[in-house]
């Protein structure tokens, strides 16, 4: 074999090889700093981290098919261990010394074995707290402490986040740099170590996204039924977890009607793709429609409720949005950058990382970017737009408690809620007609993204301990 055989051979491992190297990296740098926030962060100090913390645990005692199924229980409450009031609850006051005292108290108490009810909504889907739910699982049947088994929960939770976004930047053609960095945001991977469903829900909101930008600007020329159907798989689980972000749906329109065949094909094909959301879907709105109702019921004010007044003052939700977003996006930047119960301000970080987001992003160009076209970017931000409006209206109308019937503004809105979405923001915002020719852009923009990283579990362990 000559020289030019060698060179072409060492070529081709490289672009097989290096192709991957985003996700690769990625791998590394969240198994090590989500491992790190596992174990910085003291137990049940995550947002709504007590509340997960117990669903997690009726599904570790073996509420498997909730909410269509209790199979351990009745209705209205979860099963946790005995000694659950040997824990202390509390949110720790940052900055304290509180934390270090908290975690050296849960490693002396280990969670009994013995279970019992408690008074508490039905979980909202076991699905979502199967991986929280083996760590406990396993940390009792091993006798660990209640730091250690959520350690190890938290850790289980983290290892399918990482599986998951791993696929999701693997496959991608496009924008591999960009939702990497996505999914290592500080607060991305501090809610996939944590025991909180977002780190399920993101990652497959992250893998649905990927596989829609593979099937539209990959080299596969031809797609068939079974490709739908894995599309509506994923989505079907999203929509599980939280309905609006099937609006993230809107993304298989990206994927051209030649790639099918025609258009004959292309709509047989999306047709039964549908089938299983549309039965999923039914089933999960059956339990949601009660449960909203009743949210937004505790809100009425002489009987009328939340969504019975926008219907008779549809205008008023274009005043609710406007007047919404000019007085809460400084708020939702802020706490994208705000860890633990939104009392770990992460500092420079909350200046330094949407700036920095943007820089990868209008960079982060390969050859596949040229198919992108003017109508892709328009749609991909009427996906961000879809999901974002259904995070505030949702939130609106299904928390009577934030929001009284009326309000100009809406409540209870955080930052985290929109990371799901992130890379198609990025996608279409992204600049057309930009070279990048630089061969080590990933591991420069990556390898940063690890300083800022350590920033943040710098931040966060001063915080805590």
């Amino acid at each position: 074999m000559g020289l030019s055989g060698l060179k072409i051979i060492v070529r081709e491992s490289q672009k097989k090889f290096g192709g991957h190297k985003a996700a690769n990296l990625f791998l590394v740098l969240g198994l090590c700093f989500g491992i790190a926030m596992a174990c910085i962060n003291p137990p049940f100090q995550e947002c709504d981290g007590w509340m997960h913390y117990l669903w997690a645990t009726d599904v570790s005692f073996g509420n498997l098919a909730g909410p269509v199924l209790n199979l351990s229980h009745e209705e209205g409450v979860v099963l946790v261990p005995e000694n659950l009031k040997d824990f202390k609850y509390r949110i720790v006051e940052p900055d304290t010394g509180e934390g270090g005292e908290y975690i050296q108290y849960l490693k002396t108490i280990k969670p009994s074995a013995v279970s019992m009810e408690k008074k508490l909504m039905n979980v909202p889907s076991s699905l979502f707290y199967y991986p929280q739910a083996l760590g406990l699982f396993v940390g009792r049947t091993f006798h660990l402490s209640v730091y250690g088994g959520v350690v190890l929960s938290r850790i289980c939770n983290l290892l399918v986040f990482l599986l998951l976004t791993g696929l999701a930047v693997r496959i991608t053609p496009v924008f591999k740099n960009t939702m990497a960095i996505v999914g290592l945001f500080p607060l991305t991977l501090y809610q996939a170590a944590s025991d909180s469903p977002d780190a399920m829900l993101n990652g497959l909101c992250f893998l649905f996204t990927a596989m829609c930008f593979s099937y539209a600007y990959g080299e596969k020329e031809r797609l068939e039924w079974k490709s739908v159907l894995k599309l509506s798989a994923v989505l079907s689980a999203v929509f599980l977890c939280k309905y609006v972000y099937v609006c993230l749906g809107l993304l298989v329109f990206l994927i051209p009607m030649k790639k099918f065949g025609g258009k004959k094909e292309y709509w047989k094909c999306f047709a039964i793709g549908l089938i299983p959301l549309a039965l999923l879907g039914a089933a999960a709105l059956s339990y949601a429609v009660p449960v909203v109702s009743g949210g937004q019921a505790a809100a009425g004010a002489g009987g009328i409720t939340q969504t019975q007044y926008l219907l008779e003052h549809p205008k008023f939700i274009i005043q609710v949005l406007i007047t919404t977003f000019g007085h809460e996006f400084n708020e939702w930047m802020l706490r994208l950058n705000t860890l633990g119960s939104l009392n770990y301000p992460l500092g420079l970080l909350i200046y330094i990382l949407p700036m920095y987001a943007v820089f990868v992003c209008s960079l982060d160009r390969t050859e596949a970017c040229a198919k992108i076209r003017i109508r892709d970017q328009i749609l991909c931000f009427a996906a961000f737009a879809a999901v974002s409006l259904g995070v505030i209206m949702g939130i609106y109308v299904g928390d009577g408690s934030l929001n009284k019937v009326g309000a100009l503004v809406v409540e209870g809105v955080q930052g985290r809620y929109f990371i799901a979405a992130l890379p198609v923001f990025f996608a279409a915002v992204s600049q057309r007609g930009v070279q990048n020719k630089d061969p080590y852009f990933t591991e420069k923009s990556i390898g940063m993204m690890g300083v800022l990283l350590l920033y943040a579990i710098h931040t966060l362990r001063e915080h805590c301990l």
